[in-house]
């Protein structure tokens, strides 16, 4: 039986849901959440919820209906529940935002953004708490959150251009985008599939590390003027200046999409495994958006390179 929602559908309600709990809850708290929503491009009414909605962001609220289309062998969940999941999924995003605006200085006091994450993080907790009862999930769960906190602390120690930062440390560090994996394990939870769980590990896993190659690629000369040093960046010949930096991007522009492509090949693969037949379509849209960048932005690098360089 397909799922009950389509991801685009899923996104506005999560974020009627979110924007009523911000009026709801006013106060300090209220106004820094409106400001996250606002810096973040989340409006009422936008198509799918926020910036998601493009294929170049992640898939918040299409893993978990995915998944639960693909477990045929229970019925699917009600609105009501996968609903809740999704919304879930924005506030545990929501709550990342925030402090990654804050660790890349996009925003204000430390006190104000723990008490924001906090809540936010709370809340994702809170939807489903009264739909998931397995320990298993809760433990998985609770390793996922720690694993961020920890990914984003050696994040924030290899932007010193001092430490090595090669391909062990960038896996490392993708444990900061582990958590996406929450709603859909709720769902498999929730429908007694609970085996399934290490391979949507490792589709998750595939699919953030593809989005990271190729958002690290694209951000790279901003985060070389913001003194961080990612791995992508020094692929890119960053540590030696701005201008080596451009002309590595030229040079491995089509490299690095076909590490990415490769990425979503390998996720794909995995889905494959578990009958997510649904996300072929996303993947295959996000190929072509990849292409469309990367050849806009090699032309743009390669003509504002200077002459002796081309």
């Amino acid at each position: 039986m397909p799922s009950l929602l389509h991801p685009a559908e899923a996104g506005r309600e999560s974020l009627q849901r979110i924007t009523r709990l911000v009026a709801r809850i006013g106060g300090e708290l209220g106004s820094l959440a409106s400001d996250l929503l606002t810096r973040h491009g989340y409006v009422v009414g936008s198509d799918g919820g926020g910036p998601h909605a493009n294929v170049l962001g992640h898939p918040l609220f299409g893993l978990p209906l995915w998944v639960d289309q693909a477990t045929s062998s229970a019925d699917a969940l009600e609105s009501e529940v996968l609903l809740d999941i999704c919304e879930s999924s924005l506030c545990g995003y929501l709550s990342v935002r925030a402090e990654d605006d804050y660790f890349d200085q996009r925003s204000g006091a430390p006190e104000a953004v723990m008490m924001l994450a906090g809540f936010l993080r709370t809340r994702h907790q809170a939807l489903l708490a009264p739909w998931v009862s397995d320990r298993r999930f809760w433990v998985r769960f609770e390793s996922l959150w720690h694993g961020y906190g920890e990914a984003m602390l050696l994040e924030r120690s290899l932007h010193d251009p001092g430490r090595r930062y090669g391909a062990e440390e960038f896996d490392a560090v993708l444990d900061r985008s582990q958590p996406l994996e929450i709603p859909g394990q709720a769902v498999l939870s929730i429908k007694g599939c609970w085996h399934l769980t290490d391979r949507f590990t490792r589709l998750v896993r595939r699919l953030t590390r593809a989005t990271q190659l190729f958002d690290d690629f694209v951000d790279a000369p901003a985060d070389l003027d913001a003194g961080n040093y990612t791995w992508m960046v020094r692929r890119l010949g960053g540590l030696e200046g701005a201008t080596v930096l451009r002309k590595g991007m030229v040079t491995a522009c089509d490299e690095v999409l076909a590490e990415a492509e490769g990425g979503l090949d390998a996720a794909l693969a995995v889905a494959g495994d578990l009958a997510v037949g649904e996300m072929l379509g996303w993947v295959e849209a996000r190929k072509r958006v990849m292409k469309e960048v990367s050849a806009r932005m090699y032309e743009t690098l390669f003509g504002n390179l200077p002459v002796g360089d081309q």
